[in-house]
């Protein structure tokens, strides 16, 4: 099966074209740059033990006119269509990843220093980015002209996202807390505030776009989207957070403090809804399963991460990776959970019985990998890495040679 699966890949990647359709929807569509398939090895087994090794493709995206350069930030279209990724240069590539064709290099008119945060509009062909000259960029994919520019003056735009209807931007920056949420269609920033002296670690709206999170060292700011009034400020008694995440329906945060608690809050009121006390230190990442029922921490101190029930904090599985992970993410559709380790390595576990199923062994150039992201076809992951280049793995092709 593993020579059918390459065989199949080898063929599809070798017989993609341009065609006049193509050329119709994105006129700077080439051949060059294209996303590039690769041999790599995956091991598949009862358990990670007894797992033994196959080939299986993978393919990798570098920017070929600096190709020592690693990803610094992406981002995928909420249809899964489109993979966008800078590295560590102020230029922003744009693939179709059905067939890794390079459709779009967004630089005319752009940042004049490296791209830092990308994020896709949810309802049409835009990109907003941030970079660390203290702008951000909308752009329009299709033309790779600039639609407007967001400017700053605190810093370095280190997180932009869009609201999940489309009609905010939010910008964070600077080392202070600062953020701005701008109108997506016209520019014009619409509220800002900066807060404590503390580093910006990620932005967030609820999925009904009725709230907006800001995570920063210690704590969580919560506000209202509609009149900009801050609602609470969820944190530890004396702990720096670690992690946090917000849930799927956008009713609840969850975080974990370095005194191996979890916590979840109110995203109404920033009312404490649940402590869970685990023996051993908690680490980063911290997520709700799809469909909210448990949320997972990783514990560094054996190796293992762990599930409890949302509701009730009670105990209900525990994974046993043979390396420390480091990121971990579920697929949309809740089948499977995902550990990253700091050597690069990806482990798959079937989310509702918890059962391994194979591991993606990447290349010894692959370090310190610092984000992995399932896109939307729930069987496909995205590997972003501080050393090396983006690479996406298909966990449907070695779950066929199960």
């Amino acid at each position: 099966m593993e020579k059918v699966i390459s065989h199949e890949r080898d063929r599809a990647f070798a017989r993609r074209t341009i065609t006049a359709s193509d050329l119709a929807d994105w006129p700077n569509v080439i051949r060059d740059n294209a996303g590039r398939l690769e041999d790599g090895r995956v091991h598949i087994g009862p358990t990670e033990a007894e797992a033994w090794p196959l080939k299986l493709k993978r393919l990798l995206f570098i920017d070929s006119r600096h190709p020592s350069h690693p990803c610094s930030c992406f981002s995928v279209s909420s249809d899964g269509q489109l993979l966008a990724a800078s590295f560590r240069h102020n230029d922003i590539l744009v693939w179709r990843l059905s067939d890794g064709l390079l459709v779009q290099r967004l630089h005319q008119q752009g940042h004049k220093y490296d791209v830092w945060s990308l994020s896709f509009s949810p309802t049409d062909c835009v990109l907003v980015s941030g970079s660390a000259d203290k702008i951000a960029i909308v752009w329009d994919i299709k033309t790779g002209h600039v639609l407007f520019r967001l400017v700053g003056d605190e810093g370095a735009m280190r997180r932009v996202i869009y609201s999940p209807d489309g009609a905010l931007i939010a910008t964070g920056s600077g080392v202070y807390t600062s953020v701005k949420i701008w109108d997506a269609f016209t520019g014009v920033c619409l509220h800002s505030f900066t807060g404590e002296k503390n580093s910006i670690y990620d932005l967030a709206f609820s999925p009904d776009n009725s709230y907006f999170c800001v995570a920063v060292t210690y704590f969580c700011y919560i506000h209202d989207t509609n009149t900009f009034a801050e609602i609470a400020r969820p944190r530890h008694e004396t702990d720096r957070t670690l992690s946090w995440s917000v849930c799927h329906k956008g009713d609840r945060i969850v975080d974990a403090s370095v005194k191996n608690q979890v916590k979840i809050w109110s995203m109404a009121t920033g009312e404490e809804l649940l402590a869970i006390d685990h023996p051993k230190l908690l680490s980063w990442p911290v997520v709700f399963s799809p469909d909210d029922a448990e949320v997972l921490a990783v514990c560094d101190a054996d190796n293992t991460a762990v599930t409890y029930d949302s509701r009730t904090g009670q105990l209900c599985r525990i994974y046993r990776p043979s390396k420390k992970p480091r990121c971990a993410a579920y697929s949309s559709n809740g089948d499977y959970v995902v550990f990253g380790d700091t050597g690069g390595d990806l482990a798959v576990y079937d989310a509702k019985s918890g059962t391994f199923l194979a591991t993606f062994v990447l290349g010894e150039n692959d370090r310190y990998l610092q984000e992995i992201r399932f896109i939307s076809d729930s069987q496909t992951v995205l590997m972003r890495f501080l050393h090396g280049p983006l690479r996406l793995c298909n966990i449907q092709d070695a779950m066929r040679m199960r």
